[in-house]
């Protein structure tokens, strides 16, 4: 069972803008122990995709309280409008409407100022942000962040025996994020990083850096390494970056390429210069099934985000099902299974994520094949 307040999905504009006395409770709720999860998103944000983006996510709630919510837990759905300033004033309604937890927001800037009002013994927060430095102090990330790509994409080469890597992509925020987790991941995992090139952040033909990168990996190749290259790119850009690497030199029949869920995209599956790469991915048939699920309901393709958004009521619905939810119930080591694979909280607010590995097949039906399905439990030593 679940309500939107005294608001309705269709007038998105006017959500959140009601007073209460006291925590709310909707009318046929009335005498029990509710669980009131608010729920923060731009759903009139100036941009269009924005708005459909936040729209998609809310309805992947809608489908996870269909699927598992008892007759006690109620969302609270409120406009953040993209502006951190209404994200507070919406912050400080669920703070007097009782919320006991927050889903949302979806920006980094908007995390910020929820967390201004609920502070760290408040309510706990479950962003959607892929903002690494949001996170801690009463919030959890429940995106899948780039690092948490990278963990899984460098663990799992390291034990196919690739021990030297290298980096190749765009001097840009995300760019640098994705280094230096590689480097960390490298090193954990006991391999050499070879070295890391970057590029102009929106160069499509980089020649100079891919002549320069092509001739470190050679080299490598040559003295007996077993070399695999990590490419953050997607789409289009990847389609032309990737086969400037061959090009200058980069022999991918014996060096390794390695991507992330960007890559997760049958408009690159055919690029040649690709066949045999490796990237993360959550699980294909849950995802599947996800999205087929979600047709049936709305009669619309899922927004990106829609699945996650899925999987964090999920567990909040199941975490509060003993009447409360608590920063221990939300870490606990054993983790969570969810559409996008299992997870766990971190202490310090990351999520830790067991993704399948995929390998691109130009000659499969699907020109994609998943070459390692995503683990049942976590090893309990690891964190």
């Amino acid at each position: 069972m679940f309500t939107h307040g005294d608001s309705t999905h269709g007038d998105a504009n006017e959500l959140g803008t009601v007073e209460y006395d006291g925590d709310y409770v909707p009318p046929h709720m009335q005498g029990r122990e509710v669980i009131r999860a608010g729920v923060m998103l731009p759903f009139s944000d100036r941009r269009a995709s924005v708005r459909a983006q936040a729209e998609g996510m809310l309805a992947g709630i809608e489908l996870a309280l269909f699927d598992t919510a008892g007759d006690n837990f109620v969302i609270l759905p409120k406009d953040t409008r993209g502006s951190q300033i209404t994200t507070k004033e919406m912050a400080q309604e669920l703070v007097e409407q009782g919320a006991d937890l927050v889903l949302g927001p979806l920006f980094g800037g908007n995390v910020t100022a929820t967390r201004t009002v609920f502070t760290e013994d408040g309510a706990p927060i479950v962003s959607f942000s892929n903002d690494s430095s949001v996170v801690g102090g009463g919030n959890w990330l429940a995106s899948i962040a780039p690092e948490a790509e990278v963990a899984e994409i460098i663990r799992y080469a390291s034990l196919r025996g690739y021990d030297q890597f290298a980096f190749f992509g765009p001097q840009s925020g995300l760019g640098l994020r994705v280094e230096r987790a590689m480097q960390l991941e490298v090193y954990n995992n006991g391999g050499l990083m070879i070295g890391s090139e970057f590029y102009q952040s929106g160069e499509d033909n980089p020649n100079v850096e891919a002549a320069s990168f092509a001739q470190t990996v050679a080299n490598a190749v040559a003295v007996g390494g077993r070399v695999a290259v990590l490419v953050p790119e997607r789409g289009n850009r990847l389609r032309r970056i990737a086969p400037l690497l061959a090009y200058h030199g980069v022999d991918t029949r014996e060096v390794k390429m390695l991507g992330l869920g960007s890559w997760n995209d049958p408009a690159i599956w055919r690029e040649p210069s690709l066949k045999g790469a490796w990237f993360p991915s959550p699980p294909a048939a849950d995802i599947a099934d996800f999205e087929a699920r979600y047709e049936r309901q709305y009669g619309r393709p899922p927004s990106s985000l829609a699945a996650i958004a899925y999987d964090a009521t999920a567990l909040a619905i199941a975490l509060a099902a003993d009447g409360q939810l608590s920063p221990d119930e939300l870490t606990n080591l054993d983790g969570f299974a969810g559409v996008n694979g299992l997870f766990r909280f971190r202490e310090d607010g990351t999520a830790q994520r067991s993704l399948s590995i995929m390998e691109i097949d130009p000659s499969s039906e699907d020109g994609v094949k998943q070459i390692r399905s995503v683990a049942t439990a976590f090893d309990p030593s690891a964190s």
